[in-house]
């Protein structure tokens, strides 16, 4: 039923432990997943900017922080897909830059997923009551089941 599936991920702890679900979706039939890591548009302006906000100078080159930055998202997706792949499943990772909800509803329906295993943070401030987390955002506007794995509050996380 739920053959290939969309895993997006920002590698943080909620986000992660959606990971923790995927081998039992491979008990029940999956055997592909979409590794999917969006880039805030929004934090590419602000590190292209070396955090010096909207009227900051635009440096030429990458900047030690930038390619630190750069260089732990390329080794945590390696792990990720490496962890899947050892599972037995075929990976696609895709790292498009853009609006997170935008780009994980996007993702799922060019790859032609079946299901999206999405980690929540499961804020409550206003902020994300009035705009929305991503989480939110794929609910409301993907074709697919949308799979949500809270975060586990008793720790906080």
């Amino acid at each position: 039923m739920f053959e290939r599936i969309l895993f997006p991920t920002d590698f943080s702890v909620p986000s992660m432990k959606a990971l923790d679900y995927i081998p039992a979706l491979q008990e029940a039939g999956t055997r592909e997943v979409v590794l999917v890591h969006v880039i805030d548009s929004k934090d590419v302006t602000m590190i292209a900017s070396g955090g010096q906000g909207f009227l900051g100078t635009v440096p030429d080159q990458e900047t030690e922080a930038q390619r630190e930055l750069r260089e732990d998202i390329q080794h945590r997706i390696i792990d990720t897909r490496r962890a899947l792949e050892r599972r037995g499943l075929k990976v696609t990772v895709r790292t498009p830059v853009g609006s997170p909800g935008k780009e994980v509803v996007a993702a799922a329906e060019a790859e032609g997923t079946s299901l999206i295993v999405i980690g929540s943070h499961g804020r409550s401030n206003i902020r994300d009551r009035l705009l929305g987390t991503v989480s939110e955002y794929v609910i409301k506007n993907a074709r697919q089941p949308v799979l949500v794995i809270k975060r586990d509050v008793a720790i906080g996380r």
